[in-house]
Protein backbone atom coordinates (compact mmCIF):
# COMPACT_ATOMS: atom_id res chain seq x y z
CA UNK A 1 0.00 0.00 0.00
CA UNK A 2 1.26 3.44 -0.94
CA UNK A 3 1.40 6.36 1.81
CA UNK A 4 -1.35 8.05 0.21
CA UNK A 5 -3.94 5.24 -0.19
CA UNK A 6 -2.98 4.75 3.44
CA UNK A 7 -3.35 8.34 4.28
CA UNK A 8 -7.12 8.19 2.95
CA UNK A 9 -7.43 4.72 5.02
CA UNK A 10 -6.71 6.71 8.03
CA UNK A 11 -9.30 9.36 7.60
CA UNK A 12 -11.83 6.98 6.65
CA UNK A 13 -11.09 5.60 10.16
CA UNK A 14 -11.53 9.51 11.75
CA UNK A 15 -14.74 9.16 9.75
CA UNK A 16 -16.77 5.81 11.30
CA UNK A 17 -15.22 7.30 14.91
CA UNK A 18 -16.71 10.90 14.53
CA UNK A 19 -20.26 9.06 13.62
CA UNK A 20 -19.51 6.95 16.46
CA UNK A 21 -19.41 9.67 19.24
CA UNK A 22 -23.28 9.87 18.16
CA UNK A 23 -24.13 6.17 18.68
CA UNK A 24 -21.76 5.81 22.07
CA UNK A 25 -24.22 9.04 23.29
CA UNK A 26 -27.45 7.45 22.05
CA UNK A 27 -26.82 4.34 24.26
CA UNK A 28 -25.58 6.12 27.20
CA UNK A 29 -28.27 8.01 26.99
CA UNK A 30 -30.77 5.43 27.16
CA UNK A 31 -29.33 4.58 30.66
CA UNK A 32 -26.58 1.76 29.93
CA UNK A 33 -23.28 3.03 31.61
CA UNK A 34 -19.82 3.58 30.22
CA UNK A 35 -18.79 -0.22 31.07
CA UNK A 36 -22.22 -1.91 29.73
CA UNK A 37 -21.37 -0.28 26.44
CA UNK A 38 -18.05 -1.02 25.80
CA UNK A 39 -18.46 -4.83 27.09
CA UNK A 40 -20.98 -5.38 24.11
CA UNK A 41 -18.88 -3.05 21.55
CA UNK A 42 -15.50 -4.51 22.42
CA UNK A 43 -17.16 -8.46 22.92
CA UNK A 44 -18.89 -8.30 19.19
CA UNK A 45 -15.50 -6.97 17.86
CA UNK A 46 -13.47 -9.42 19.25
CA UNK A 47 -15.27 -12.41 18.29
CA UNK A 48 -15.85 -10.68 14.54
CA UNK A 49 -11.49 -10.40 14.13
CA UNK A 50 -11.16 -14.05 15.52
CA UNK A 51 -13.66 -15.67 12.93
CA UNK A 52 -12.12 -13.39 10.03
CA UNK A 53 -8.42 -14.01 10.67
CA UNK A 54 -8.24 -17.05 13.21
CA UNK A 55 -6.03 -18.71 10.16
CA UNK A 56 -3.87 -15.88 10.87
CA UNK A 57 -4.51 -16.19 14.42
CA UNK A 58 -3.55 -20.15 15.11
CA UNK A 59 -0.36 -19.96 13.44
CA UNK A 60 1.07 -16.57 15.57
CA UNK A 61 3.47 -16.72 18.54
CA UNK A 62 4.25 -16.17 21.90
CA UNK A 63 5.86 -12.31 20.86
CA UNK A 64 2.67 -11.37 18.89
CA UNK A 65 0.57 -12.12 21.83
CA UNK A 66 2.37 -10.58 24.52
CA UNK A 67 2.22 -7.38 22.36
CA UNK A 68 -1.46 -7.19 21.71
CA UNK A 69 -2.25 -8.03 24.98
CA UNK A 70 0.07 -5.25 26.27
CA UNK A 71 -1.50 -2.61 23.36
CA UNK A 72 -4.73 -3.42 24.76
CA UNK A 73 -4.33 -2.11 27.99
CA UNK A 74 -3.76 1.54 26.64
CA UNK A 75 -6.35 0.70 24.16
CA UNK A 76 -8.81 0.35 27.40
CA UNK A 77 -7.72 2.85 29.08
CA UNK A 78 -8.29 5.30 26.80
CA UNK A 79 -11.61 4.05 25.77
CA UNK A 80 -12.87 4.22 29.00
CA UNK A 81 -11.79 7.48 30.41
CA UNK A 82 -13.28 8.68 26.70
CA UNK A 83 -16.35 6.99 27.42
CA UNK A 84 -16.84 7.84 31.05
CA UNK A 85 -15.80 11.51 30.10
CA UNK A 86 -18.71 11.11 27.11
CA UNK A 87 -21.68 10.44 30.16
CA UNK A 88 -20.76 13.90 31.35
CA UNK A 89 -20.64 16.02 28.40
CA UNK A 90 -21.56 16.47 24.88
CA UNK A 91 -20.74 14.61 21.31
CA UNK A 92 -19.02 17.33 20.07
CA UNK A 93 -16.80 18.00 23.21
CA UNK A 94 -15.77 14.53 23.77
CA UNK A 95 -14.73 14.57 19.88
CA UNK A 96 -12.62 17.24 20.50
CA UNK A 97 -10.70 16.70 23.49
CA UNK A 98 -10.01 13.37 22.19
CA UNK A 99 -8.19 14.92 19.71
CA UNK A 100 -5.71 16.61 22.45
CA UNK A 101 -3.80 13.20 21.74
CA UNK A 102 -2.13 15.34 18.86
CA UNK A 103 -0.86 17.20 21.23
CA UNK A 104 0.51 14.57 23.41
CA UNK A 105 2.39 12.60 20.69
CA UNK A 106 4.68 14.52 19.83
CA UNK A 107 6.23 15.07 23.22
CA UNK A 108 5.80 11.27 23.76
CA UNK A 109 7.84 10.04 20.89
CA UNK A 110 10.41 12.92 21.76
CA UNK A 111 10.40 11.25 25.55
CA UNK A 112 10.61 7.45 24.73
CA UNK A 113 12.85 8.12 21.54
CA UNK A 114 14.49 10.92 21.69
CA UNK A 115 13.61 12.36 18.37
CA UNK A 116 13.22 16.06 18.00
CA UNK A 117 10.04 17.74 17.45
CA UNK A 118 9.72 19.77 14.30
CA UNK A 119 8.83 23.12 14.91
CA UNK A 120 6.09 22.67 12.47
CA UNK A 121 4.54 20.41 14.44
CA UNK A 122 4.63 22.17 17.79
CA UNK A 123 2.95 25.17 16.16
CA UNK A 124 0.05 22.59 15.01
CA UNK A 125 0.11 21.22 18.30
CA UNK A 126 -0.96 24.77 19.87
CA UNK A 127 -3.15 25.87 17.57
CA UNK A 128 -4.85 22.34 18.33
CA UNK A 129 -4.67 22.83 22.22
CA UNK A 130 -6.27 26.81 21.47
CA UNK A 131 -8.93 25.07 19.72
CA UNK A 132 -9.86 22.58 22.45
CA UNK A 133 -9.28 25.30 25.14
CA UNK A 134 -12.20 27.57 23.71
CA UNK A 135 -14.58 24.53 23.08
CA UNK A 136 -13.77 23.37 26.77
CA UNK A 137 -12.86 26.43 29.43
CA UNK A 138 -15.32 28.45 30.98
CA UNK A 139 -12.77 31.30 30.78
CA UNK A 140 -15.28 33.58 33.35
CA UNK A 141 -15.10 31.42 35.95
CA UNK A 142 -11.90 28.94 34.40
CA UNK A 143 -13.67 26.01 35.01
CA UNK A 144 -13.42 22.77 32.64
CA UNK A 145 -15.93 20.05 33.27
CA UNK A 146 -15.25 16.90 34.94
CA UNK A 147 -16.18 15.16 31.55
CA UNK A 148 -13.69 17.32 29.52
CA UNK A 149 -11.37 16.02 31.86
CA UNK A 150 -11.84 12.77 31.54
CA UNK A 151 -12.20 12.81 28.22
CA UNK A 152 -8.23 14.04 28.18
CA UNK A 153 -7.24 12.06 29.78
CA UNK A 154 -8.43 9.28 27.97
CA UNK A 155 -7.03 11.20 24.49
CA UNK A 156 -3.35 10.70 27.01
CA UNK A 157 -3.85 6.93 26.66
CA UNK A 158 -4.89 6.65 23.24
CA UNK A 159 -1.38 9.03 22.53
CA UNK A 160 0.48 6.27 24.06
CA UNK A 161 -1.30 3.50 22.56
CA UNK A 162 -0.70 5.32 18.90
CA UNK A 163 2.96 5.63 19.75
CA UNK A 164 3.26 2.01 20.81
CA UNK A 165 1.17 0.35 18.09
CA UNK A 166 2.93 2.56 14.86
CA UNK A 167 6.03 0.60 16.09
CA UNK A 168 4.60 -2.84 16.47
CA UNK A 169 2.94 -2.91 13.56
CA UNK A 170 5.43 -2.53 11.33
CA UNK A 171 7.26 -5.53 12.78
CA UNK A 172 4.52 -7.90 13.00
CA UNK A 173 0.90 -9.60 11.14
CA UNK A 174 -1.46 -6.27 12.19
CA UNK A 175 -4.32 -7.92 12.41
CA UNK A 176 -3.65 -10.71 14.80
CA UNK A 177 -1.81 -7.99 16.80
CA UNK A 178 -5.01 -6.25 16.86
CA UNK A 179 -6.83 -9.50 17.86
CA UNK A 180 -5.01 -9.66 21.19
CA UNK A 181 -5.16 -6.21 21.86
CA UNK A 182 -9.25 -6.43 21.38
CA UNK A 183 -8.76 -9.88 23.83
CA UNK A 184 -7.31 -7.78 26.45
CA UNK A 185 -10.05 -5.17 26.29
CA UNK A 186 -12.81 -7.50 26.55
CA UNK A 187 -11.64 -9.34 29.44
CA UNK A 188 -10.63 -5.99 31.01
CA UNK A 189 -13.80 -4.62 30.11
CA UNK A 190 -15.54 -7.74 31.14
CA UNK A 191 -14.42 -7.43 34.41
CA UNK A 192 -15.03 -3.77 35.19
CA UNK A 193 -18.64 -4.71 34.04
CA UNK A 194 -19.01 -7.09 36.76
CA UNK A 195 -16.98 -4.76 38.94
CA UNK A 196 -20.08 -2.11 38.66
CA UNK A 197 -23.40 -2.59 37.49
CA UNK A 198 -23.70 -5.69 35.36
CA UNK A 199 -25.57 -6.64 32.44
CA UNK A 200 -28.07 -4.15 31.50
CA UNK A 201 -31.95 -5.05 31.02
CA UNK A 202 -32.19 -6.56 27.86
CA UNK A 203 -36.11 -7.49 27.05
CA UNK A 204 -36.65 -9.50 23.52
CA UNK A 205 -40.28 -9.31 23.97
CA UNK A 206 -40.37 -6.18 21.66
CA UNK A 207 -37.97 -4.53 19.41
CA UNK A 208 -37.32 -1.64 22.07
CA UNK A 209 -35.94 -4.17 24.16
CA UNK A 210 -32.99 -5.06 22.48
CA UNK A 211 -32.83 -1.95 20.20
CA UNK A 212 -29.90 -0.64 22.52
CA UNK A 213 -27.59 -3.35 22.30
CA UNK A 214 -28.12 -3.92 18.74
CA UNK A 215 -26.79 -0.30 18.26
CA UNK A 216 -23.78 -1.21 20.80
CA UNK A 217 -22.88 -4.29 18.95
CA UNK A 218 -23.34 -2.13 15.43
CA UNK A 219 -20.47 0.29 17.31
CA UNK A 220 -18.86 -2.76 17.54
CA UNK A 221 -18.90 -4.28 14.07
CA UNK A 222 -17.82 -0.65 11.98
CA UNK A 223 -16.30 1.68 15.23
CA UNK A 224 -13.97 -1.12 16.44
CA UNK A 225 -13.94 -4.17 14.09
CA UNK A 226 -13.87 -2.18 10.99
CA UNK A 227 -12.11 1.63 12.37
CA UNK A 228 -9.50 -0.44 13.74
CA UNK A 229 -8.14 -2.41 10.80
CA UNK A 230 -8.03 0.83 9.04
CA UNK A 231 -6.05 2.36 11.73
CA UNK A 232 -3.40 -0.64 12.27
CA UNK A 233 -3.36 -0.73 7.88
CA UNK A 234 -3.12 3.16 7.78
CA UNK A 235 -0.49 2.99 10.33
CA UNK A 236 2.23 0.42 8.80
CA UNK A 237 2.94 2.67 6.10
CA UNK A 238 2.82 6.28 8.04
CA UNK A 239 4.51 7.27 10.99
CA UNK A 240 2.69 7.79 14.38
CA UNK A 241 2.72 11.56 14.07
CA UNK A 242 1.44 11.77 10.94
CA UNK A 243 -0.88 8.69 11.78
CA UNK A 244 -2.28 10.53 15.00
CA UNK A 245 -3.08 14.01 12.62
CA UNK A 246 -4.76 11.81 10.19
CA UNK A 247 -7.12 10.13 12.73
CA UNK A 248 -7.86 13.28 14.26
CA UNK A 249 -10.26 14.26 11.95
CA UNK A 250 -12.92 12.49 13.85
CA UNK A 251 -12.50 15.62 16.02
CA UNK A 252 -13.79 17.32 13.47
CA UNK A 253 -16.60 14.93 12.27
CA UNK A 254 -17.93 14.17 15.43
CA UNK A 255 -18.93 17.93 16.02
CA UNK A 256 -20.12 18.24 12.87
CA UNK A 257 -22.32 14.86 12.84
CA UNK A 258 -23.26 15.76 16.38
CA UNK A 259 -24.83 19.31 15.63
CA UNK A 260 -26.50 17.73 12.19
CA UNK A 261 -28.07 14.67 14.05
CA UNK A 262 -27.70 14.88 17.60
CA UNK A 263 -29.08 18.20 18.28
CA UNK A 264 -25.62 19.32 19.80
CA UNK A 265 -25.99 23.28 20.01
CA UNK A 266 -24.53 25.35 17.16
CA UNK A 267 -22.05 28.24 18.83
CA UNK A 268 -19.14 30.09 17.33
CA UNK A 269 -17.56 28.45 20.22
CA UNK A 270 -17.76 24.97 18.36
CA UNK A 271 -17.43 26.53 14.50
CA UNK A 272 -13.77 28.33 15.99
CA UNK A 273 -13.03 25.04 17.81
CA UNK A 274 -13.38 22.82 15.04
CA UNK A 275 -11.60 25.29 12.55
CA UNK A 276 -8.36 25.76 14.83
CA UNK A 277 -8.36 21.97 15.64
CA UNK A 278 -8.74 21.44 11.50
CA UNK A 279 -6.26 24.16 11.14
CA UNK A 280 -3.75 22.08 13.54
CA UNK A 281 -4.58 18.83 11.41
CA UNK A 282 -3.28 20.90 8.22
CA UNK A 283 -0.22 22.35 9.87
CA UNK A 284 1.02 19.01 11.10
CA UNK A 285 0.74 17.91 6.96
CA UNK A 286 2.33 20.86 5.80
CA UNK A 287 6.03 21.74 6.11
CA UNK A 288 6.19 24.99 6.28
CA UNK A 289 9.22 25.68 7.35
CA UNK A 290 11.16 23.33 4.89
CA UNK A 291 8.79 25.04 2.13
CA UNK A 292 10.00 28.50 2.63
CA UNK A 293 13.61 27.47 3.08
CA UNK A 294 13.68 25.61 -0.51
CA UNK A 295 12.06 29.03 -1.78
CA UNK A 296 14.95 30.82 -0.29
CA UNK A 297 17.37 28.45 -2.38
CA UNK A 298 16.08 28.97 -5.27
CA UNK A 299 15.68 32.35 -4.63
CA UNK A 300 19.60 32.88 -3.98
Amino acid sequence: MNRTLARFVLISAGLIWGLGFIGNKIVLDSGWNDSQLLFFRFITATVLIFIVFWKRIIKTNKYVIKQGLFLGVFLYLGFYFQTWGLELTTPSNNALVTSGYIVMLPIIVFVFDRVKVPLTTIIAGIVTMAGISIITVNFSELEIAFGDVLTFIGAFFYGIHIFLLGKRSKQVDLYVLMSFQLLMFSFLTTFMLFMDEGLPDISFSSFDGYKIMLLAMVLGVFASFAGFIFQSIGQKHTNASEAAILISTESVFGPMFAIMFYNDPFSIKIVIGIFLVFCGVVLSEIDFIGAIKKMKKKSV
